[in-house]
């Protein structure tokens, strides 16, 4: 149906496709460069210059958004376009349910739109479009309405429009968006389906609340006084299919909310079939370390219940019992008893009948997994590995060898735009060593230089990395580590130029896996003016072990920026030169607050034991107003990580210390202490730690006993 709907396409196809590609390739560029940029410029341009060409054909254009698909009028944009996928998923998140550019839009209304659907802690839904709808005069967002959304009992959907509705109804329930009303709807819905729609939605970012949003729709029916059992298996068979991060969360909300009615959860676990509770009890048995413990125990008591009442029959009524529909009588139930059983059945027998059961179980076909390998994706994989092995074989070609290589390059080109990495680095490992021993190595290599070394191929990876860096973390990294000699500088360039500080720190884990190759780079661009620039190059440094450019770092200690010339004195105190001591000792004597407090932190942090008595003098001094407590709170904590026994007497005054003007203060302090304990030689603070169990603040005594119980713990391992 789809494909007979992208056939009827209007004339302007061509123009209304080129013109989404530039719509998304403007947005990213917003997104991903500061304001002014020429590539912000230039990309803003062509997408103006084609909405220009549409609109002498139309005076206003709308795009319908679905979850992965844009819709013009009737028809269907080309759904297997990765460009278009990407703009209506970025939308879709939005909450936008189509927008609408009118003629007379301006570049800076362009500008200020990308703006708004790229910034990450923006308004969404209604409060983007009416946002929108003050500040940009031709472009009208119309959001996604969740009031019109519910279920209604016994109705029928056609199966084109539930897979997005489904998918919707999860969205608003993540949000917060439905209606008190729409809970209970969770349970006409699949699970796999709830489950494939979770998954996608879900990251690391998403609010406890959401996951406890999901949790009650299923386990907690608004008006009900008790658990629904249906609910409750339901419920785990959807936990089953998360990806393994999400699995955890959900587990981990889940036990401490169950643990609050355990009592109700033995009734509905009791109740339950053998095979459902065998389920429940694998999954909660496999994350057992995510449930609190009165769960699990939960769990064991009932799994050897379970393993008792197993029984020949469905079910038992008085003297009958019923199999499969069929009634049977008392004399037949008798022959099943457990000892009547042995007498006519050998145990021969029944090792084959649980033989024949347990290949029947093995067999038994499973249409959610069989449905998952016949997706896109899944067969993109699929075909794209049996042409690496393929590579490999002696039987192929040269010809063939070339055939396979070029449809190689368009399943790359893809796999990049949709951020599977891991991938890209199988093929460019693959290659490398058709190279060295291959039977076609120079063709290999001139695969290599035309696709990997071409100048639009690191451009397009690192855009690639911003857009699903984070979420493809793993395979970014090694692919980047993998082509250093190509990614490594381009890296640093657009750590430079980034201005999303978690975007920042992602690119700066990438570079810190390329490693040393990225060490004479960042020295290079230790003359920089800007004060992030020249802390992220140091601290680059300093990761990538280029102990080699410490003397360039050394310069840097007494920058005016205080981030500078922290981030240079912990480069010096990790590599241990010889005057990272000098250099923190002045650091703890500085007028500077900002530079007395960063000192004070790292040395904790190195716990450098030539900086306790400068920390010792900071926590005696005395305080007539109550203006150095601050400090003081910082010098306990990093006397406490570095648990020398020389400031224990320091300690112990401040405890016996008495204050009428700054009791609260002072009061403070010494709970400090008693967080800090456990890096100290025990007999050192045993004293300490007596007197804190018999004090009258209850957060120290508490302290103590943990402090108590820590040592006497270690003391223990050590026997």
């Amino acid at each position: 149906m789809a494909e007979e709907q992208q056939e009827k396409l209007p004339l302007d196809a061509k123009l209304l496709a080129d013109t989404v590609i530039e719509l998304n390739i403007s947005r990213r560029s917003v997104g991903f460069y500061p304001p002014e940029h020429p590539i912000i410029r230039d990309a803003i341009e062509r997408a103006y210059q084609h909405l220009q060409k549409l609109f002498e054909i139309r005076n206003g254009i709308t795009l319908g958004i679905a979850k992965d698909s844009l819709v013009v009028d009737e028809y269907i944009l080309d759904r297997g376009n990765p460009v278009f996928r990407e703009f209506a998923s970025v939308l879709h998140a939005r909450g936008i349910a189509a927008i609408t550019f009118t003629s007379g839009l301006k570049q800076t209304e362009l500008v200020k739109l990308h703006e708004f659907i790229t910034s990450r802690e923006g308004p969404m839904g209604k409060e983007l479009a009416a946002k929108a709808e003050k500040e940009i005069a031709h472009v009208t967002l119309s959001p996604i309405d969740f009031n019109n959304f519910f279920f209604v009992e016994g109705a029928q959907r056609s199966s084109s429009s539930r897979g997005d509705i489904w998918e919707d109804y999860v969205y608003g329930l993540l949000e917060g968006k439905l209606f008190d009303g729409d809970g209970p709807g969770i349970l006409s819905i699949p699970e796999e389906a709830v489950a494939d729609a979770v998954n996608a939605m879900v990251s690391e970012e998403t609010g406890e609340e959401s996951y406890d949003r999901v949790i009650t729709a299923y386990i907690r029916k608004k008006g009900e006084s008790r658990m629904s059992s249906e609910a409750f298996t339901k419920f785990f068979s959807f936990v089953e299919r998360l990806r393994p991060e999400i699995k955890r969360q959900f587990l981990t909300r889940t036990g401490m909310r169950l643990s609050e009615d355990i009592s109700e959860v033995e009734a509905i676990i009791s109740e339950m079939t053998s095979e459902n509770f065998q389920k429940i009890a694998e999954l909660l048995t496999a994350h057992e370390s995510h449930i609190p413990t009165t769960l699990k125990n939960l769990v064991d008591k009932l799994t050897a219940i379970k393993q008792v009442k197993t029984s020949y029959f469905d079910f038992r009524g008085g003297s009958a019992a019923v199999v499969d529909d069929i009634e049977l009588g008392d004399d037949v139930v008798k022959l099943f008893d457990e000892d009547n059983f042995h007498a006519y059945v050998n145990r021969e027998y029944q090792k084959e009948l649980e033989l024949m059961l347990e290949t029947k179980t093995k067999g038994n076909f499973n249409a959610y997994l069989y449905g998952k390998q016949c997706e896109e994706e899944s067969i993109d994989h699929a075909a794209f590995e049996i042409m690496l092995e393929l590579l490999c074989s002696d039987l192929v070609t040269l010809d063939d060898y070339r055939t396979i290589i070029a449809k190689l390059s368009d399943f790359v080109d893809i796999f990049i735009e949709t951020g599977r990495f891991g991938e890209v680095l199988d093929m460019y490992n693959t290659l490398n060593a058709q190279i060295q021993h291959g039977k076609f190595g120079d063709e290999a290599a001139t695969m290599i230089e035309q696709f990997f070394h071409s100048p639009e191929f690191i451009p397009k990876l690192i855009d690639a990395f911003r857009v699903w860096g984070r979420k493809e973390r793993d395979g970014a990294v090694r692919l980047a580590a993998a082509l250093r000699h190509l990614t490594a500088t381009p890296l640093l360039e657009a750590l430079i130029e980034e201005q999303d500080p978690s975007m920042r720190k992602f690119l700066i884990s990438v570079l810190e896996a390329i490693g040393s190759d990225v060490v004479p780079l960042a020295a290079k661009r230790l003359n920089d003016s800007r004060w992030y620039v020249l802390r992220n190059m140091i601290s680059l440094i300093r990761a990538c072990d280029g102990k080699k450019e410490v003397d360039k770092v050394r310069t840097f200690v007494k920058h005016p920026n205080v981030e500078v010339s922290m981030e240079a004195l912990r480069t010096l105190l990790h590599f241990r030169t010889a005057d990272a001591g000098l250099h923190l000792r002045s650091g703890l004597q500085s007028e500077s607050v900002d530079v007395r407090t960063g000192a004070i932190k790292l040395a904790g942090n190195f716990r450098v034991r030539d900086a306790v008595p400068y920390l010792i003098k900071i926590v005696e001094k005395r305080d007539l107003f109550g203006n150095e407590s601050f400090f003081k709170k910082d010098a306990l904590k990093a006397l406490g990580e570095i648990g020398d026994g020389r400031a224990v007497d320091a300690l112990l005054k401040i405890y016996q210390a008495k204050s009428l003007i700054y009791q609260a203060a002072l009061e403070e302090l010494k709970v400090e202490i008693f967080r800090n304990l456990t890096s100290y030689p025990f007999e050192s603070v045993k004293k300490l730690i007596d007197l804190g169990l018999s004090s009258k603040n209850a957060e120290i005594q508490a302290l103590s006993e943990k402090s108590l119980m820590a040592f006497l713990s270690s003391e223990e391992k050590e026997v």
